[in-house]
């Protein structure tokens, strides 16, 4: 075959459930050639267009080949297709440079994964269990509220995320997210994370692609040591050195810090060496769970049979008191409501999907900001603020129990209707959640719901389950321009737990653009290059 021209379409629609091989005609019209001359069509992106009274469409931007002797339309309005790719560059003597990365969620298998494309030594610790086992654990704190303090849904290969809707959205402009991505699908995620504009895995097929990350990861002789805490920095003349752990000191020439959102007793190791940390505003509420159908309804409304269309989202955002943000967060279409406690006299609740997101009922959480005002500015004042609403709400409900109201009971407003019995594996005990709550969320989430239910009217009649608040990390170590923290050169803190990240692929992101930060400094570096487009006959 020739050489070949790099087109890019936009504007190709499709309604739900159309077979996507017409798109090939559509591009072969829009260009004014034949679809035989066309060498392939490449889907780039795909969303989900339902907004107005018009019945629900995919619109698609396409990559196309062409012969370069094929003449194009110039009203096509067609731009050029490229596709660009970093590729790492090894610093000198790479396997005499050793890496620790600490916590195996998203941001450690990714800094872990680029690391291996450096050829430096790497060894990942993770205070929790192989995932296998970690499924075991959080299955009996599940069915019996037996909590595994160090495995459980916060805890352990995979991160929290592996508990998730799964969703790999983010607002990320970096060209490591590609890379991420594609990594993700060929670990098993497949091709619709790479072209979906809200793509998600849904938690079974994410425990598929951190047990194939895994696997490659191990392939590429990455050393992994389940169950090991890491219980201080290891320190030579003020520089990171490595970490020690119950078994003594694990030397490394960079540490790469991973660890979770709600890695508490390590935040606190790390005050104590005096890393430097600084207090962050994060949010703290309850989740709101409804009929799967009734948001089909309000998002779809006459259209909400029809086939091929997913089971619909929604996001919210409100104002609360003395201009608090209050929002929807991690929206589970099809979902459940999940217990994510690490603490045994604590409750916290959450929401995941299945890949399918087939279930009856949606969730999501609805929050209220909390700024670090509201906790006195200490940095591990944060930690202390969860934990005594975590405390609050298992008092209310119990150990194996969810403290749950009703909307109209919350808002104290028309008929008082006792909770709906919901997804949640324990059960409800009706209880006054403006109890387990700040004054100011709980005045905040009052004054947003009703607002609320105006776009989303089932609202009114939904129940709220309480409370959440492992929504982002409380606190941020601080780093440097190069990412490193400011106090200890060569601890480089990444990910939702050092407080840069807010989900699966940003946090992923963080990883590896700390790795490319710290290889650079030793002595390597990135090529940037575009990817060649493969031709499938």
């Amino acid at each position: 075959m020739g050489e070949l021209k790099k087109l890019k379409i936009t504007g190709m629609t499709l309604a739900p459930g159309a077979p996507e091989k017409e798109l090939i005609h559509q591009a072969a019209a829009r260009l004014g050639v034949s679809a035989v001359d066309i060498a392939e069509v490449k889907i780039l992106k795909r969303s989900l267009d339902a907004r107005g009274r018009r019945a629900p469409r995919y619109d698609y931007a396409l990559g196309v080949l062409l012969p370069e002797e094929i003449e194009v339309d110039p009203s096509a309005g067609v731009n050029p297709w490229r596709e660009v790719e970093l590729i790492p560059l090894n610093p000198p003597n790479p396997q005499s440079l050793r890496a620790v990365v600490v916590g195996a969620g998203p941001a450690g298998l990714f800094a872990a994964l680029r690391l291996t494309e450096y050829g430096v030594r790497i060894k990942v610790l993770e205070q929790g269990k192989p995932l296998e086992e970690r499924t075991r654990d959080v299955a009996e704190y599940w069915r019996r509220a037996n909590l595994t303090p160090a495995s459980n849904v916060q805890f352990g290969e995979g991160g929290a995320g592996a508990y998730s809707d799964g969703k790999l959205t983010t607002r990320v402009k970096d060209r490591r997210k590609e890379w991420v991505l594609s990594a993700i699908a060929a670990a098993g995620g497949g091709e619709s994370v790479l072209i979906d504009s809200k793509p998600h895995l849904g938690t079974g097929r994410l425990r598929t692609v951190v047990k194939s990350l895994r696997a490659l990861l191990l392939s590429r002789g990455v050393e992994f040591s389940f169950n090991t805490y890491v219980d201080d920095l290891h320190l030579v003349n003020g520089e990171v050195r490595g970490v020690t752990t119950a078994d003594g000191p694990i030397e490394a020439e960079a540490v790469f810090l991973a660890a979770g959102h709600s890695s508490r007793d390590l935040a606190l190791n790390l005050a104590r060496a005096g890393v430097l940390l600084e207090a962050k505003g994060f949010a703290v509420g309850v989740r709101i769970e409804l009929p799967q159908e009734a948001v089909n309804l309000a998002q779809y409304g006459e259209f909400c049979h029809m086939q091929g269309l997913p089971p619909a989202e929604f996001v919210l955002r409100e104002r609360g008191i003395e201009g608090r943000g209050v929002y929807s967060f991690c929206m589970c279409p099809g979902g459940t409501v999940v217990p994510v406690g690490t603490e045994p006299d604590g409750v916290v609740v959450n929401g995941m999907s299945g890949t399918a997101r087939s279930g009856r009922f949606a969730n999501s959480a609805i929050v209220a900001e909390v700024r670090p005002q509201d906790f006195g500015m200490d940095p591990l004042g944060g930690i202390n603020f969860q934990r005594r609403w975590e405390r609050a709400a298992f008092e209310a409900a119990g150990r194996g129990r969810l403290p749950a109201q009703s909307v109209t009971s919350f808002l104290e407003k028309g008929e008082v209707r006792p909770p709906l019995r919901g997804s949640a594996p324990w059960p409800f005990v009706e209880a006054s959640l403006s109890k387990l709550l700040p004054d100011y969320v709980s005045a905040s989430l009052k004054v947003a719901l009703p607002a609320m239910a105006r776009k989303i009217p089932a609202v009114l009649n939904a129940t709220l389950i309480g409370v959440e608040t492992r929504t982002s990390s409380p606190f941020r170590v601080t780093r440097d321009a190069k990412m490193s923290s400011v106090t200890h050169p060569r601890l480089y803190p990444v990910g939702e737990g050092a407080g840069y990240a807010g989900g699966i692929v940003s946090a992923a992101v963080d990883g590896a653009r700390a790795v490319d930060e710290w290889c650079r400094l030793m002595g390597g570096g990135l090529l940037e290059r575009e990817r060649d487009i493969e031709v499938v006959c």
